[in-house]
Protein backbone atom coordinates (compact mmCIF):
# COMPACT_ATOMS: atom_id res chain seq x y z
CA UNK A 1 0.00 0.00 0.00
CA UNK A 2 1.30 3.08 -1.14
CA UNK A 3 1.05 6.19 1.24
CA UNK A 4 1.08 9.79 -0.32
CA UNK A 5 0.64 11.89 2.34
CA UNK A 6 1.59 15.23 2.91
CA UNK A 7 5.26 15.09 4.31
CA UNK A 8 5.15 18.91 5.59
CA UNK A 9 1.55 20.79 5.41
CA UNK A 10 2.49 24.43 6.60
CA UNK A 11 -0.02 25.79 6.20
CA UNK A 12 0.81 29.42 6.37
CA UNK A 13 2.08 28.35 2.76
CA UNK A 14 -1.59 27.94 1.49
CA UNK A 15 -3.26 30.56 -0.43
CA UNK A 16 -6.81 30.05 -0.02
CA UNK A 17 -9.73 31.48 -2.75
CA UNK A 18 -11.80 34.32 -2.28
CA UNK A 19 -14.89 31.92 -2.07
CA UNK A 20 -13.51 30.06 0.74
CA UNK A 21 -12.37 33.34 2.61
CA UNK A 22 -16.00 34.70 1.86
CA UNK A 23 -17.21 31.00 3.36
CA UNK A 24 -15.21 31.31 6.54
CA UNK A 25 -15.90 35.04 7.25
CA UNK A 26 -19.45 34.24 6.94
CA UNK A 27 -19.24 31.92 9.73
CA UNK A 28 -17.02 34.18 11.66
CA UNK A 29 -19.51 36.63 11.42
CA UNK A 30 -22.54 34.29 12.56
CA UNK A 31 -20.79 33.71 15.60
CA UNK A 32 -20.06 37.71 16.17
CA UNK A 33 -23.88 37.73 15.97
CA UNK A 34 -24.72 35.58 18.25
CA UNK A 35 -22.50 37.09 21.35
CA UNK A 36 -23.89 40.70 19.24
CA UNK A 37 -27.44 39.85 20.37
CA UNK A 38 -26.58 39.16 24.27
CA UNK A 39 -25.41 43.00 23.53
CA UNK A 40 -27.77 44.72 21.98
CA UNK A 41 -30.89 43.01 24.18
CA UNK A 42 -28.91 44.08 27.16
CA UNK A 43 -28.66 47.66 26.01
CA UNK A 44 -32.51 47.54 24.96
CA UNK A 45 -33.57 46.01 28.44
CA UNK A 46 -31.43 48.96 29.83
CA UNK A 47 -33.16 51.31 27.62
CA UNK A 48 -36.76 50.08 28.07
CA UNK A 49 -36.49 50.51 32.02
CA UNK A 50 -36.31 53.70 32.92
CA UNK A 51 -35.65 57.18 31.58
CA UNK A 52 -32.52 56.78 33.38
CA UNK A 53 -31.74 53.76 31.77
CA UNK A 54 -32.01 55.69 28.34
CA UNK A 55 -30.05 58.30 29.20
CA UNK A 56 -26.98 55.69 30.25
CA UNK A 57 -27.21 54.02 26.75
CA UNK A 58 -27.09 57.57 25.11
CA UNK A 59 -24.16 58.29 27.27
CA UNK A 60 -22.05 55.06 26.73
CA UNK A 61 -23.02 55.28 22.61
CA UNK A 62 -20.71 58.81 23.26
CA UNK A 63 -17.76 56.61 24.02
CA UNK A 64 -15.37 55.25 21.18
CA UNK A 65 -15.39 51.42 23.13
CA UNK A 66 -19.29 51.07 22.92
CA UNK A 67 -19.72 52.53 19.48
CA UNK A 68 -17.06 50.52 18.32
CA UNK A 69 -18.96 47.35 19.56
CA UNK A 70 -21.93 48.57 17.74
CA UNK A 71 -19.95 49.35 14.58
CA UNK A 72 -18.49 45.31 14.73
CA UNK A 73 -21.82 44.31 15.89
CA UNK A 74 -23.48 46.46 12.63
CA UNK A 75 -20.63 45.20 10.24
CA UNK A 76 -21.28 41.57 11.17
CA UNK A 77 -24.48 41.34 10.21
CA UNK A 78 -24.20 43.93 7.13
CA UNK A 79 -21.53 40.80 5.98
CA UNK A 80 -23.55 37.71 7.21
CA UNK A 81 -26.86 39.67 5.11
CA UNK A 82 -24.60 39.93 1.89
CA UNK A 83 -23.08 36.72 2.46
CA UNK A 84 -26.16 34.60 2.98
CA UNK A 85 -27.67 36.61 0.02
CA UNK A 86 -24.61 35.01 -2.21
CA UNK A 87 -25.05 31.42 -0.39
CA UNK A 88 -28.86 31.90 -1.65
CA UNK A 89 -28.33 32.10 -5.24
CA UNK A 90 -26.12 29.72 -5.03
CA UNK A 91 -28.41 27.10 -3.96
CA UNK A 92 -30.40 28.44 -7.04
CA UNK A 93 -27.43 27.32 -9.09
CA UNK A 94 -25.99 30.84 -10.17
CA UNK A 95 -22.54 31.61 -9.44
CA UNK A 96 -21.55 27.84 -8.67
CA UNK A 97 -18.15 27.76 -11.09
CA UNK A 98 -14.83 28.26 -9.55
CA UNK A 99 -14.49 32.09 -11.45
CA UNK A 100 -18.03 33.25 -11.22
CA UNK A 101 -17.66 31.83 -7.22
CA UNK A 102 -14.51 33.74 -6.93
CA UNK A 103 -15.92 36.98 -8.37
CA UNK A 104 -19.10 37.64 -6.54
CA UNK A 105 -16.80 36.88 -2.99
CA UNK A 106 -14.87 39.40 -3.78
CA UNK A 107 -17.59 41.98 -5.17
CA UNK A 108 -19.40 41.20 -1.85
CA UNK A 109 -16.60 42.08 0.32
CA UNK A 110 -15.78 45.35 -1.94
CA UNK A 111 -19.79 46.07 -1.27
CA UNK A 112 -19.09 44.82 2.48
CA UNK A 113 -16.08 47.56 2.97
CA UNK A 114 -18.04 50.16 1.14
CA UNK A 115 -21.37 49.74 3.78
CA UNK A 116 -19.34 49.33 6.68
CA UNK A 117 -17.02 52.50 5.85
CA UNK A 118 -20.61 54.39 5.45
CA UNK A 119 -21.50 52.53 9.26
CA UNK A 120 -18.48 54.13 10.77
CA UNK A 121 -18.98 57.51 9.44
CA UNK A 122 -22.53 57.32 10.51
CA UNK A 123 -21.64 55.96 14.10
CA UNK A 124 -18.38 58.66 14.45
Amino acid sequence: MKKQRPVNLDLTTIKMHPAANASILHRISGVIMVFAIGILLWTLSISLSSAEGFSQIQGYLDGFFFSFIIFGCLSALTYHLLAGIRHLFMDMGHFEELASGNATAKLIMIIWLAVSAVIGVWLW
